[in-house]
């Protein structure tokens, strides 16, 4: 009993000091996979596996250098395996072992698109400055480039992390004068245009003192300069 319950939580202790490690990558881009850590004792033995196959391997004196894919290159010395134009095929787990043994660290290899530049749409369509409450939403297609994050901001304001729809309403924001959004994932990020608030509502400006007394000024200019001219007729 006592047997069992050591292998048991060595076995425990075992997959606790294991742990995996995601890694975006852009769409057609570079990665290296480093070993972690380091190892403390000079490569003799390395392995390299893309989930259950063997990527790459190499046994000093006995097995040379090989690498089953085109775009890999492994350096004995540090063991990182370096990969270039990466593709979506080429997604998934990538594991290692050095001096026969597994390394603690596994990585798991996501692929995915930069994000499409992206566009303000309001809804409903017929929004405008009479309207109490409308939505935005931060338009673009984003398949293939999830996980996605999306920010707002408000004129010149600091980005806000948010939702990919926006409620407004006139209320709070009706003296907005524009809006423009963002879209981030781990590989890329990009703004929308920055376009006018369809609930701002410009103020009638009001008449201006000045005016209304030059106004009243001049029209008591007239009535005197009319009045003179019809005393001088009388005369």
């Amino acid at each position: 009993m006592e047997k069992v319950l050591v292998v048991s939580l060595l076995v425990l202790a075992s997959l606790r000091s294991a742990s995996t490690e995601e890694k975006f990558i852009k769409e057609g881009g570079n990665v290296t996979l480093d070993l972690r850590p380091p190892p403390s004792d000079p490569i003799t033995i390395i392995q390299w596996k893309f989930k259950d196959s063997i990527l790459a391997e190499w046994i000093k004196g006995v097995v040379d250098l090989a690498h089953n894919r085109l775009n890999i290159k492994l350096d004995i010395v540090s063991g990182s395996l370096a990969m270039e134009k990466m593709t979506k095929e080429e997604e998934g787990v990538y594991s290692v072992e050095v001096n026969s043994n597994v390394q603690r660290v596994t990585y798991n290899v996501l692929v995915i698109k930069d994000v499409p530049k992206p566009k303000i749409e309001f809804f409903p369509l017929i929004c405008s400055d009479e309207s109490d409450k409308c939505s935005m939403t931060c338009d673009g297609n984003t398949t293939g480039a999830e996980p996605v994050t999306y920010s707002w901001k408000t004129g010149d304001g600091e980005w806000k992390e948010s939702e990919k729809d926006m409620p407004i309403t006139r209320e709070e924001h009706g003296q907005e004068k524009t809006f423009t959004c963002k879209m981030k994932n781990p590989v890329s990020e990009k703004e929308s245009a920055q376009v006018p608030n369809k609930l701002y509502k410009k103020e009638v400006p009001k008449p201006s003192p000045v005016g209304q007394i030059v106004g009243i000024v001049g029209a008591i200019l007239r009535c005197c300069c009319w009045d003179c001219g019809l005393l001088g007729m009388e005369k």
